[in-house]
């Protein structure tokens, strides 16, 4: 496993590490402390015996570390976590059970469901739409839609998912000019522009505490994911003239949902930062956009503006004074 942390806030680290030695699996965990307040994740993280710490001079982010963590570990297999994350048992052995590199399943992904409705899906994986706008697979969704046989994700969520370590490394990792989000997009679509396949582990389950790291709706967070969504526009020659008009249909909607939610246009100013730092260096993925299984544009825009509705709501009923 690897599991980038800034601070063990809470004592989220704790409680997935917690969570982890519960498991029956053999593992290692390299947990990268990403420049914690006085060591603190890596005090934290040394009372266990399965983890090995890196420490890091700075906060160097999300796809660097998990690089870092890729590069170092002994095992075939890549297991990656969020600090926000807790496994139920079983969790790890179930997903990875899904993966086999000679039949080109590199990716698996397991579910995670909402710690403030656990029995609704937060997670399970990505799906992308035509214009490769990401939105999280099942989210909102009932746990109990995973009997009833759910179809495979284009890709796993790396707050939760598997990668066969060559096919990884292979491909480059994560693009760390990605500081955080959307790093997931763009090595999904590079493993499967390089003939992967992603599977979903439905049994893998753990629970996610969404945006516990930045918060959801900060300022931070919008331009960040503002500007992966500019970086891999650019990067993948998303913006062909009959594409611009669904991109900016799309992205209209969601920069308009953070103004009047969040009360922040940085989303919007991380675009452009995104876009200009990129380098058009892949023919975009026709074939993944035809098959990404992605819902129909509204429902998967209202489902994410309802999200934000309820983050919002609860965070202030839990205000001071409330």
């Amino acid at each position: 496993m690897i599991v980038p942390s800034q601070a063990p806030a809470g004592g989220r680290l704790d409680r997935l590490l917690d969570s982890l030695a519960a498991q029956t699996v053999p593992h290692e965990t390299i947990v990268i402390d990403n420049a914690s307040p006085g060591g603190s994740v890596a005090a934290t993280a040394s009372r266990y015996d399965f983890t090995d710490v890196v420490a890091l001079d700075r906060n160097a982010g999300f796809s660097e570390p998990m690089n870092i963590g890729a590069r170092r570990s002994s095992t075939g297999t890549l297991v990656l976590l969020n600090d926000d994350c807790v496994c139920d048992a079983g969790f790890v052995e179930r997903l990875i059970a899904p993966l086999d590199p000679g039949a080109g399943v590199v990716m698996s992904s397991g579910v995670l469901r909402d710690h403030r409705f656990p029995e609704l899906i937060d997670s399970a994986g990505m799906e992308l739409d035509r214009t490769l706008l990401v939105y999280d697979y099942l989210n909102g969704e009932p746990m109990s839609v995973l009997a009833e046989g759910a179809a495979d994700p284009i890709g796993p969520s790396p707050k939760a998912g598997a990668y066969d370590r060559d096919a990884f490394l292979e491909v480059g990792g994560f693009d760390e000019n990605l500081f955080a989000y959307w790093e997931d997009v763009d090595l999904t679509l590079k493993l499967l522009e390089a003939g992967g396949r992603c599977r979903l582990a439905p049994d893998a389950v753990g629970t996610h505490e969404h945006s516990a790291t930045l918060g959801s709706g900060s300022k931070e967070k919008n331009y960040l994911t503002g500007f992966g969504r500019g970086y891999v526009l650019r990067k993948w020659r998303v913006a062909s003239p009959r594409r611009v008009p669904s991109i900016l249909a799309r992205d209209l909607v969601v920069l308009g949902g953070q103004a009047a939610i969040d009360r922040t246009l940085s989303g919007a100013r991380g675009r452009v930062a995104g876009w200009r730092a990129a380098e058009p260096s892949h023919e975009f993925p026709s074939r993944v956009a035809a098959e990404g299984g992605g819902s129909p544009l509204f429902r998967n825009l209202q489902r994410r503006l309802e999200r934000r509705r309820l983050i919002a709501a609860g965070e202030r009923d839990t205000s001071p004074g409330r």
